[in-house]
């Protein structure tokens, strides 16, 4: 049988200060980068936050003018509809007898 010698001491290696300047200067890279990435995403969050109050406010604007419109057919339909089935005319300004 052959003796086997297992030894004792631990072989510690260290790190190089090359390697240890490198995972540094990883770091910071990351920690630009994670700041410039940051900065981009908030800048553009505010832009869709202001371009969907805009598009609101379209909407808004939109409704008002179909519910204006809405009334200004509805008189028209009116009218043409009195002149058509009964004859009936708008009266002229002179026509008009104002009572108090």
């Amino acid at each position: 049988m052959e003796r086997v010698f297992v030894s004792t001491k631990r072989n510690v290696a260290h790190s190089s200060p090359r390697s240890t300047l490198l995972i540094v200067f990883c770091l910071i890279v990351f920690a630009f980068i994670s700041f410039f990435m940051m900065s981009a995403h908030s800048r553009l969050r505010e832009e869709l936050v202001e371009m969907l109050r805009r598009e609101r406010e379209i909407v808004d604007m939109n409704n008002k003018l179909k519910t204006e419109l809405a009334g200004i057919t509805q008189a028209r339909m009116l009218e043409l509809k009195a002149k058509e089935r009964l004859g009936l005319k708008k009266p002229k300004d002179e026509e008009v007898l104002v009572l108090r």
